[in-house]
């Protein structure tokens, strides 16, 4: 079982571990094993009495309140390293369903209602939208560590309801994978400055690498790659690059780990040149930044991004201040020929003082963006935005992305933009005093360019209003075309813009 793909919820189109029938529930050690589910069933508050147990799919639905409910028993002693569950798509819907931990374990497949359902847990993680015929599977690690009974309910907001194979579905029942073979060891780099110069040692094999950050850095990542990954770790303090920066080519599965947001400083001050990211990505798999600051001021070049991913997939940037740069402060790019940049996360970073796009997903799909405060940008703070009609691929939209629980005050132009992108998200994010910078601006925009439409995107829970004594931020929403198609609006908060709360130009806007 692979360990690089358990941050984000993956797509699986075929089943190629057995399933267990219900009563072999022992995993034998150092294997992967599938289970199959003891009970899953469905309740409806629209009928909170009735019991769903005998179907064969369970169903989620967000108006009416409609909750599946999976439940596994994990036996032997063996702990786990990796567990998700499984599940099989019988419908298509624009948001899928999120995957909560149950705590009561106590309800049956033939009992359960609404009426007398457990409570929903906490929230482990997404299918994203679904797709008839798909397995989707979602880590639960963080939940199943060792034997027991583990519930599971599915829950969606959308009012569109989506059906999954129920355990009476034969081989097309809920699946809950393990993965009891032991760790592989991990090898680490600590990197830090001495005097004028980096070094960057492995407790575990004595390597030592001593030059210019680059230099340093550089090769312990490529014998951490030629090792199968590991971490190379930045104690505290303030790394110059000077007119050098960190360029990668095709790094898997690396780590680069700061001792803290405010505690690792990482810079390049005085590079002119174009393309001097201090992070310089190609290629890049299951790659993670974290735990530190990044700043690519200086004096203007052409472009310069803080941390920039080529063609970048299964990557998370979490727990990470941008700054200043001359230009993004994060962007994944999936423009070029057979770039693709999906399954990425930025979680709980800070961006302030960047001279372009806070965070650009380009031609970039199946990403989220969660949790992280943005201000103070020369244009976007957030955009998924298709590529230019020159690129390789064309034209190509940034679509299925999440963006969501963010707080974006003083974008220079809109707080969140949508151009030419299909089935985004826009959820519960805070967006404040856009337009600062160019005018005629919005919060939340969706946009269309080059002819190329926007369609089935979400805009829902969302603040978007202007609090300044003189107004910048037009509107809370703008449609701004007819090319902007079934967008679908609800429950947000668009009072207090400069002309109103919403512009719709869009065709087939479904409000809700």
């Amino acid at each position: 079982m692979s360990r690089t793909l358990k941050r984000i919820t993956t797509v699986m189109a075929a089943a190629a571990i057995a399933v267990l029938p219900a009563t072999a529930l022992v995993p034998p050690a150092g294997a992967a094993t599938s289970l199959g589910p003891v009970a899953d069933s469905y309740v409806d508050s629209g009928s909170p009495t009735r019991n769903y147990g005998a179907r064969s799919y369970v169903k989620s639905d967000g108006s009416p309140t409609l909750v599946s409910y999976v439940k596994f028993t994990v036996a032997g002693s063996s702990p786990i390293g990796y567990a998700a569950l499984r599940l099989r798509a019988l419908s298509q819907q624009r948001t899928g369903v999120t995957v909560h931990s149950v705590a009561e374990n106590g309800w049956s497949e033939s009992g359960l209602s609404y009426q007398n359902r457990p409570p929903v847990g906490a929230a482990l993680g997404e299918t994203g939208p679904t797709t008839a015929g798909v397995w989707y599977t979602v880590d639960v690690s963080s939940l199943v560590t060792g034997a027991g009974t583990y519930s599971f309910a599915l829950t969606t907001t959308n009012n569109t309801s989506v059906k999954f194979a129920s355990r009476e579905s034969g081989a097309d029942a809920p699946q809950l994978i393990l993965d009891t073979s032991p760790p592989p060891t991990s090898t680490s780099f600590d990197l830090q400055r001495i005097g004028d110069v980096y070094q960057a040692v492995s407790p575990q094999t004595g390597s030592t690498y001593t030059g210019s950050l680059k230099f340093a850095g550089e090769h312990a990542v490529a014998e951490l790659e030629d090792s199968g990954g590991g971490t190379l770790n930045f104690a505290p303090g303030v790394y110059d690059f000077g007119s050098e920066y960190f360029k990668f080519q095709g790094v898997h599965n690396v780590t680069f780990a700061g001792a803290g947001m405010d505690e690792t400083i990482i810079r390049n001050y005085t590079s002119a040149a174009a393309d001097t990211e201090p992070f310089n990505f190609s290629g890049a798999f299951d790659i993670t930044v974290r735990d530190l600051t990044v700043s690519a001021g200086g004096p203007g070049r052409s472009t310069s991004d803080a941390l920039d991913f080529d063609n970048g997939n299964n990557c998370l940037v979490e727990n990470v201040k941008v700054v200043d740069s001359r230009a993004k402060g994060i962007v994944f790019d999936g423009k070029n020929d057979s770039w693709n940049s999906a399954n990425n996360v930025v979680r709980g970073v800070v961006i302030t003082g960047v001279d372009s796009i806070g965070i650009h997903l380009l031609a970039a799909t199946d990403n989220l963006i969660e949790n992280s405060h943005i201000s103070n940008t020369g244009t976007y703070g957030i955009q998924a935005g298709k590529a230019s009609t020159g690129a390789d691929q064309a034209n190509k939209k940034a679509s299925r992305n999440i963006i969501r629980n963010n707080v974006i005050d003083q974008a220079g132009q809109d707080g969140i933009n949508v151009n030419s992108g299909d089935d985004n998200q826009v959820i519960a994010n805070t967006v404040t005093n856009s337009s600062d910078d160019v005018s005629g601006r919005d919060g939340i925009r969706i946009s269309t360019s080059d002819g190329i439409t926007s369609q089935r995107n979400v805009v829902s829970g969302n603040t978007a209003t202007d609090t300044q004594a003189t107004k910048t931020q037009r509107y809370g929403l703008n449609l701004v075309s007819s090319s902007v198609i079934g967008t679908v609006v609800r429950d947000n908060d668009f009072t207090g813009n400069l002309l109103g709360p919403i512009r719709d130009l869009g065709t087939s806007t479904v409000y809700e």
